[in-house]
């Protein structure tokens, strides 16, 4: 026996072993009702927004809860004023005037459930945008200064604090991924104890495979951009919003 042959007839012979740390070398399968899941969230919906809105201060992002539609457009509104405010107070000597400073890159507001966005918002001297597609250069140019962006959510996951996001016609990934700053709308419907969770709802209602055919992006957020050097220096904002605040809404009964 070579001493390659020794080494491997170890390592099976370990693995076989039931009391040692590591899975069985054949696993059962796991039934449809079964789930590998390594968080855990419990509650009703109330209790899961504060998990969520938890777990994204964690992450370096903000939240709020309310229960109706009108709470929720106010509670929109007042944080782009509050950011606005923000952003004029750091203001200091010469500016670049890109004519796109009220503006806010969004979603298709039918997707964001909330209504009369874009009429309040005109009220307070912002435009929301909402580009088609972003593939010429006009089109990019149209928005490359724009500092808030507003977007609903496919689900959002209350252990992480992650939201999940789905690209298509009306719901670009650049209100997302371009602002410095983003505000996302997530109803308690569309919030789930696991990411896990939701997948299984998913496949038992056979729209998973769907899904991902009629969408062009999945993608997970967790709080705004990070990126950390070798010495572990976190930098926010870096390759995306610097700043993001989640809205959730919906009874509490």
């Amino acid at each position: 026996m070579t001493a390659r042959d020794e080494i491997l007839h170890q390592l099976r012979t370990a693995l076989a072993d039931a009391q040692l740390p590591f899975p069985p070398v054949d696993p059962p399968r796991l039934t449809d009702d079964e789930r590998m899941a390594v968080t855990h969230a419990e509650g009703d919906p109330l209790a899961l927004a504060e998990r969520f809105g938890a777990e994204l201060q964690k992450l370096h992002g903000t939240f709020q809860i309310v229960e109706s539609l009108p709470e929720a457009r106010m509670a929109l509104i007042g944080q782009l004023l509050s950011w606005a405010e923000e952003e004029e107070a750091a203001r200091k000597g010469a500016q670049l005037q890109t004519g796109q400073e009220r503006k806010v890159l969004s979603w298709d507001p039918a997707t964001l459930i909330v209504p009369a966005l874009r009429d309040a918002l005109v009220d307070l001297n912002f435009e929301l945008v909402t580009p088609p597609d972003l593939r010429s250069d006009d089109a990019r140019d149209a928005v490359r200064y724009i500092r808030y962006g507003v977007t609903g959510v496919a689900a959002a996951f209350a252990t992480t604090g992650s939201m999940l996001m789905t690209t298509g016609p009306q719901t670009s990934r650049a209100a997302s991924l371009l602002p410095f700053r983003h505000i996302a709308l997530i109803p308690f419907h569309k919030l789930y104890p696991t990411l896990e969770a939701w997948l299984h709802e998913q496949r038992r209602a056979g729209t998973l495979v769907d899904l991902y055919r009629e969408h062009a992006n999945l993608t997970l957020i967790s709080g705004p951009s990070k990126s950390a050097d070798i010495e572990m220096n976190l930098t926010l904002g870096v390759h995306g919003p610097k700043f993001v605040h989640a809205i959730l809404f919906g009874r509490r009964d």
